[in-house]
């Protein structure tokens, strides 16, 4: 830790300067470098206890999020059992927390702190920097969730927010393996209505300040709320879930827990969604649709601060479009040239992809045994490539990984597949989550690379090893969007590097219509929510350009309205990746290590992208120095 790191710097001194003085060598005298150590003493201990105010701070705010990242218990308050304030006072005294215990840890002296107390120190001042960006420019959305740092400009919409997340969470997330863990989502269940009557307080307040999301996101948030109201309490994910941890656990009076459960559920949790559907039902004939951000009260400023919170840079949007537009047809010629090598030479590199993606050689059935065998495709890339690491890997993540499917209730809303982390203390796995919904949607030429993103090389590499750095907790529970979703983008084409791809051809253009993907959004998320585009003029240009079907694409347009600037982080935190790698290999020359090179990016993932960078370059300088 942070302490005993500056406890043993100090007694190296001491022990360097005993040694000077048996071999008679004039050295400084006791009263001189004594207040050199007291100083950084003084400023280590300043920042423990700014991080540990922080850390405490936040996780007695935002209690599922310490049940997502599996937070030990001295640095909660029974917070599987509890759940955030979602009413518009609870967001008020969440962020007016916050933004205090920011300010502590940003008064902490830095002249005296080490390299790791520096990196540390510094990203979790960017992040949680960029997390309230958002609330000082507007009174609306919700900031700090489920996932960490996370801003929403809609409280209730089909992708996440409190309908969403906290079924997945209690479901996936939260253990229960004795009575007290029973009795601990029991309660967090009991004040599960309460909180869904806040947040649809919250968006009651949000609307009439003109935050009112788009029709077409109002009627899915509804159709989400209705699917998961529809399913009779017996039968709701909140309750077969919890008894199937009863039974796994042979907890002891486990019938009596899930009677309550069912109870709750049935006469609570479900009337709560139900009147959330009705006000969502009531707001729709009002709702504009427009789907861009602009639109929003002060919703330019808002914007900018979205692109900050998401990609931890000062880009502007027209230097984020340019980006996509010169990614998009840089990667396109390349598929271009792949495309005619397999015959595919007539059209756009986009109707060529339409073209590929309607053989059927290339889909698995959309039927059970077509189900599992997509399944037992995902887990073989996963062995293959833990056979491989060791090659440009010397650290190997210790946690183990699982594949799962999506739960039913929200698949026609997830994305084709995500990744939780694993818990520090082992209790839970890392997951992979595939969503079985329509085999068509991973087709055998996409769904290699999706698992590369999402367990090995990229975000299981990535999440498990960081988690398992001698560092404060919350800096290495939480990972910038840039950072995260750069290494995992350029996981993909580390994937292609290692062989992964040498005898499926196709399967390397799936690779690349992948990174268009990435690219593309870059071009649709800035071209609504800052030059106007409609939803079906982003919906057109992703189809047109990277041979998207309808329903993938509506499904990812509407994602990224209610989520702007998210998607941006993958390309311009992969380009950054890949231009320190480039810089390496030119300083290092013939000495350049690549496993040497990722351990060290492994090692600071968990940091802000600012401050990898920083870090990256100064070891980068390292090679120079030698020269």
């Amino acid at each position: 830790m942070i302490r005993h790191a500056l406890t043993l710097m100090v007694s190296i001194l001491v022990l360097g300067a005993c040694g000077q003085r048996e071999k008679d060598v004039v050295t400084p005298s006791v009263d001189e470098t004594a207040p050199a150590a007291a100083d950084a003493m003084q400023a280590s201990a300043a920042l423990d206890a700014a991080v540990d105010h922080l850390t405490k701070s936040y996780y007695q705010q935002v209690p599922e999020s310490a049940t997502y990242n599996g937070a030990p218990e001295e640095l909660t308050s029974a917070a599987d059992a509890r759940l955030n304030d979602r009413s518009v006072a609870g967001e008020a005294a969440r962020t007016s927390e916050m933004e205090n215990r920011l300010a502590e840890v940003r008064a902490t002296p830095t002249e005296t702190l080490s390299a790791d107390q520096l990196r540390i120190r510094d990203s979790l001042i960017t992040l949680f920097d960029g997390a309230l960006g958002p609330t000082r420019v507007v009174d609306f959305g919700s900031s700090f969730d489920v996932y960490g740092i996370w801003y929403l400009p809609y409280v209730i919409n089909q992708n996440s927010g409190v309908t969403v997340d906290i079924p997945k969470l209690m479901e996936a997330q939260q253990t229960v393996r004795n009575a007290d863990e029973a009795e601990e989502y029991l309660l967090r269940l009991e004040r599960f209505p309460g909180i869904l009557d806040g947040a649809l307080a919250t968006m009651r307040h949000d609307v009439a300040l003109g935050a009112i999301p788009p029709d077409f996101i109002v009627n899915k948030a509804k159709a989400v709320t209705d699917a998961f109201a529809a399913t009779p309490a017996p039968d709701n994910v909140l309750v077969t879930s919890f008894a199937s941890k009863l039974k796994a656990a042979d907890v002891a009076d486990a019938n009596t827990y899930s009677s309550k459960a069912l109870e709750i559920v049935g006469n609570g949790v479900l009337p709560a969604y139900q009147r959330i559907s009705a006000y969502l039902g009531e707001i729709a004939p009002l709702a504009p649709h427009d789907a861009g951000l602009w639109r929003l009260p002060n919703g330019a400023a808002l914007y900018k601060a979205m692109i900050k919170h998401m990609t931890d840079s000062d880009l502007d949007a027209e230097e984020v479009h340019q980006i996509g537009l010169d990614e998009v047809a840089r990667i396109t010629a390349e598929m271009d040239v792949l495309l005619r090598a397999q015959g595919y030479n007539e059209g756009t590199v986009g109707e060529r992809m339409i073209k590929l993606s309607a053989d059927p050689r290339y889909v698995f059935p959309n039927t059970a045994e077509g189900k599992a065998q997509l399944l037992a495709s995902i887990q073989a890339k996963i062995d293959h490539m833990n056979s491989l690491l060791p090659k440009l890997f010397g650290n190997l993540p210790k946690h183990p990984l699982e594949v799962r499917t999506v739960p039913e209730f929200s698949q026609d809303s997830a994305p084709g597949g995500y990744y939780d982390p694993p818990a520090p203390d082992g209790s839970r796995p890392g997951i992979f989550w595939v969503n079985l919904r329509d085999t068509a949607a991973l087709p055998k030429f996409s769904a290699p690379t999706l698992t590369f993103h999402e367990s090995i090389p990229g975000h299981h590499m990535q999440m498990a090893i960081a988690i398992d750095q001698d560092t404060p907790f919350i800096a290495k529970s939480f990972y910038s969007n840039s950072a995260g979703e750069g290494w995992a983008l350029y996981a993909e084409a580390l994937a292609a590097e290692m062989g992964m791809y040498d005898d499926d051809p196709i399967g390397n253009i799936g690779r690349l219509r992948d990174e268009l993907h990435r690219a593309v959004r870059l071009v649709v998320d800035t071209g609504m929510h800052a030059q106007k585009w409609s939803r079906e003029k982003a919906i057109d240009y992703m189809i047109a350009t990277e041979g998207a079907d309808q329903n993938g694409a509506v499904s990812e347009i509407e994602r990224y309205v209610v989520w702007p600037g998210q998607a941006l982080g993958y390309k311009i935190g992969m380009l950054k990746i890949q231009q320190l790698r480039k810089e390496a290999e030119a300083a290092y020359g013939d000495k350049f290590d690549i496993r040497q090179f990722h351990d060290h990016l492994l090692a600071i993932s968990a940091s802000a992208l600012p401050v990898i960078e920083r870090d990256m370059r100064a070891w980068i300088a390292k090679a120079k120095e030698q020269k």
